[in-house]
């Protein structure tokens, strides 16, 4: 069950675009309809950055544009595809912005719509499947990938970062840190940075000639030497996005 939610100030279009979604989806959706972008924001603040798999949101609404409610969003923590709808192409640079997985121009073409969801469905499908296990003091646990900032080698464990701000440690490690992160190393958003940390190129906001700054405010020194590797890494990867998109 993949859950939404959809956000217009307009009633009439809430009606056409789930009606889409529901022809696409069948039985498979949970749908939820915001005519405020502050209503979806205080729902997020209260059940949590992960409540929804994907948002489709209006550009242009009076009390805040779909732009600056997106941009709270991923202030947020929220890594879900994005989707604007919007009767103006003007939008469309700043929306990619705040890593919007497509733009739609109103009306909304059935086939387009359905093409962009079938790309967004493959992309939570395969980010639910993206989780590690981690072996704790506590027992195991399953992380899922997209959440973790960063790793790094810490009293022989594994530190994991997460996005909402939490932190976890694995058991003593047996094996090379690198080996330890494996699973990770295979995720193309995942890169080694150094000998001793692992870093999810999906929330570097920038790369500076000595450090990187993640989605957090946290920066992270960049080893002598692999300033250019990290650069062209990070910029595929984002290019790669797009290009899905």
């Amino acid at each position: 069950m993949i859950k939404i939610a959809l956000c217009d100030d307009e009633k009439k279009q809430q009606e056409i675009i789930g009606s889409l979604l529901f022809e696409y989806f069948k039985e498979g959706v949970n749908l939820n309809t915001y005519t405020e972008g502050q209503k979806l924001l205080d729902y997020i603040q209260w059940e949590g950055k992960e409540i929804y798999d994907l948002y489709i949101l209006d550009v242009i609404m009076p009390q805040q544009s779909g732009i600056e409610l997106g941009r709270k969003l991923r202030s947020m923590g929220v890594i879900a595809p994005i989707i604007y709808l919007t009767t103006s192409r003007d939008y469309a640079v700043e929306s990619y912005n705040v890593r919007a997985f497509h733009y739609l121009v109103k009306p909304v073409d059935k086939e387009k719509l359905f093409s962009v969801l079938s790309q967004a469905e493959k992309l939570i499908l395969q980010t639910k499947a993206n989780a590690v296990t981690v072996h704790t003091a506590d027992g195991t646990m399953i992380v899922k990938a997209a959440d973790i900032l960063y790793a790094e080698l810490y009293a022989r464990s594994v530190r994991y970062y997460l996005t909402d701000g939490s932190v976890i440690d694995s058991q003593k490690l047996r094996i090379s840190f690198q080996k330890a992160v494996s699973s990770l190393l295979e995720l193309r958003n995942f890169m080694m940075l150094g000998s001793s940390f692992v870093v999810n190129l999906h929330h570097v906001k920038k790369v500076g000639k000595k450090d990187l700054l993640l989605i957090n405010g946290k920066t992270l020194t960049v080893p002598k030497g692999t300033k250019n590797d990290l650069l062209n890494r990070w910029m595929d990867y984002w290019l790669e996005e797009k290009n899905m998109h």
